[in-house]
């Protein structure tokens, strides 16, 4: 994504004008990442507003020669989804602990077939069937790279309980499309 230095500079000295095109220009990659971290359009629109006040007020901060615009925006709107996230305090109560799913390593899928029947609509309305906090960390690590130490201190939660939550992803990921692919199981 390129924006053009002199919409940055406007938006930053308050134009509203520069300020609603550099929100067009930036509308396509903060929904991105908004809609991995939220459970509806709704709301991820709500937090989509709130981190781009977040950076709108924060662009004398950024420095064009050290990061490009899109990871610095990315970055705000991550931070402003856990940021959301936290103050919820949902999500002690909706982790559910399960017990451990075995698998049949006999049975055979298709990747190949699994790749064209998947798209990546059904992808993400699989990840919105984890529960909440599962769905968080797994976003957080396999998505955007993050490591389970910078999860842990980001979500106030160890390491391992941050690795339980992406093996425990994985599994419930695994199991739906398995079942998808094979409903007689």
């Amino acid at each position: 994504m390129n924006v053009d230095p002199q919409l940055l500079q406007a938006a930053q000295q308050g134009d509203r004008k520069a300020q609603y095109a550099l929100y067009r220009v930036c509308f396509p990659v903060l929904m991105a990442v908004c809609m991995r971290y939220r459970r509806d359009e709704q709301e991820a629109v709500a937090a989509l507003n709130s981190g781009f006040l977040k950076i709108v007020q924060h662009l004398d901060r950024y420095r064009r020669n050290e990061v490009p615009f899109e990871a610095w925006i990315r970055r705000i709107m991550i931070n402003t989804a856990i940021d959301e996230f936290r103050k919820e305090k949902k999500w002690r109560d909706l982790t559910v602990f399960t017990e451990a799913v075995e698998r049949d390593y006999d049975e055979v899928i298709d990747w190949n077939e699994a790749e064209q029947r998947l798209n990546v609509q059904h992808l993400e309305n699989l990840l919105r069937r984890l529960p909440p906090v599962t769905q968080q960390v797994f976003n957080l690590f396999a998505l955007d790279g993050f490591s389970h130490r910078e999860i842990g201190e980001m979500l106030g939660m160890s390491e391992g309980t941050s690795k339980w939550h992406v093996s425990h992803a994985r599994q419930k990921l695994q199991s739906w499309i398995k079942t998808e692919f094979n409903p007689a199981i």
